[in-house]
């Protein structure tokens, strides 16, 4: 990390921790944050992000030594995993609950499909004197995982209490604007950091490759598939679909039937036939259970940006991967972009979904805007060159999300110098954290934010 981007970050950081610092380290730690869905935490553990050890509640300290295969069909989440408690080491299965409670919830303390599982994980712990038993009613291990590591790992905040006062604009209104723009600066570069922290960590249990494939996965779902299709390339990992792509991971996806509707066309059928050809013989190695399928979403969206197309700019992405893998740099960021948005696909160049009759006009698998998000969350932030800061700090975008629109009316209200910077990406970037850090769990009036911003300089 370039010495600019590193003073900006330890400045932004510094203003968090005064503003928690204000009611108590200790109560912000022990708030809980808004829980990621049980697919979304199942993948944090199979990335590690969720850590290899901890305190179990009456077991001694664990270490993770294998995290296990991600279970595709009925019972424990990971099986075959390897642990070792007070030094001594098991292999079995291990299941995930945001609850202990969920185990007798959905039945597991009855079911002889748990009986190999020797590790509960749970969001939150127990009630006091709560034990996790199985069939032959023997006592699991239980590892709570703390809410800090939860927010570590999700890049989520921590809710601030809502007993202070304070108006977001009185300070904002008389920081002239190169002030404006240095705290702008300072959290984007904070928020680069931490995106950096988790790609590294992630990158350290799947590979390099794979984490960069998740990353390009994510980011070709748009918001309201991001996490289905980061799901998918983790249950379909890039070295294991190397030249069957398509028929795999549509396949996983859970997009293919035994036979298409009637009003599909001959184009339609014959594609949908070579691809279910090639899932047929792979199907029992990645199909995935009802219970464990992909949480797709069709609303609201552009007929473009159908699942369906997503998925397929990721087949095609998987094919050419020996030649993104060389350009996922900031020095070669304009050949990463001409790749990407030249990808085609005879077939998907003129589909929405697999059934759908013809578009009027052609329309790329991956577009500008695509990449352009691609390049902002992912590449330059995990560059640390100088170079890649710079550029970082250059980019626009003129589509402005509304929950950037929503932060930045609340911080500058209609002050048209501040309204400006919206389209810079850092800038945008920079209120998406200002958001998670400070917003999105208090009202304006009570925020400690601008209260402790009115005294926070860069030093």
């Amino acid at each position: 990390m370039n010495n600019d981007s590193q003073r900006l970050a330890e400045a932004y950081r510094n203003l968090v921790e005064q503003v928690h610092c204000g009611f108590g380290l200790a109560e912000a730690d022990e708030c809980e944050i808004e829980r990621p869905s049980e697919l979304e935490v199942q993948a944090l553990w199979h990335s590690g992000l969720l850590g290899s050890e901890g305190d179990t509640l009456r077991h001694g300290k664990v270490h993770i030594l294998d995290f296990g295969e991600w279970n595709r069909s009925v019972g424990p989440d990971f099986l075959r995993a390897e642990i070792e408690i007070d030094g001594a080491r098991m292999r079995g299965d291990i299941e995930i609950d945001p609850t202990a409670q969920d185990w007798e919830r959905h039945g597991h303390g009855a079911n002889p499909d748990f009986n190999q599982v020797i590790l509960h994980v749970v969001l939150a712990p127990p009630p006091a004197g709560w034990y996790t038993r199985n069939e032959q009613h023997r006592d699991i291990p239980i590892l709570p995982i703390p809410q800090q590591t939860l927010r570590a790992a999700t890049g989520a905040g921590k809710p601030l209490p809502r007993d202070c006062a304070g108006f977001c604009r009185t300070p904002l209104s008389a920081l002239p604007i190169s002030g404006i723009k240095l705290l702008l600066k300072a959290a984007a570069a904070y928020r680069a950091q931490n995106k950096r922290r988790i790609f590294r960590r992630k990158a350290e249990i799947v590979g390099t490759n794979q984490a960069w494939y998740e990353a390009l996965a994510e980011t070709l779902g748009y918001k309201i598939n991001k996490v289905p299709m980061q799901l998918l390339a983790r249950r379909a990992p890039l070295h294991a679909i190397r030249n069957q792509a398509e028929s795999i991971l549509f396949g996983t996806a859970g997009f293919l039937v035994p036979m298409l509707p009637a009003q599909a066309d001959g184009d339609a059928r014959d594609y949908h036939r070579r691809v279910w050809d090639g899932w047929w013989a792979r199907r029992e190695e990645f199909a995935l259970s009802e219970g464990r399928a992909l949480p797709w979403r069709y609303a609201p969206l552009r007929p473009a940006n159908h699942p369906h197309r997503r998925v397929a700019a990721l087949a095609l992405a998987a094919a050419h991967w020996s030649s993104i893998k060389n350009r996922l740099t900031a020095e070669h960021a304009k050949e990463l972009s001409r790749l990407l948005t030249s990808l085609s696909h005879p077939y998907w160049n003129e589909r929405c979904s697999l059934p759908s009759s013809k578009l009027s006009a052609k329309a790329a698998l991956i577009g500008e805007e695509r990449v352009k998000d691609f390049l902002v969350n992912h590449v330059y932030v995990q560059d640390e060159a100088t170079f890649a800061w710079q550029t970082y700090l250059s980019m626009k975008n003129r589509n402005i999300p509304q929950k950037v629109l929503t932060t930045a009316q609340h911080l500058f209200g209609d002050r048209e110098d501040a309204l400006s910077l919206l389209p810079m990406m850092y800038a945008q970037q920079a209120l998406l954290q200002i958001n998670t850090d400070f917003c999105s769990t208090n009202s304006c009036r009570d925020c400690l934010f601008p209260e402790q911003l009115a005294d926070w300089t860069l030093s």
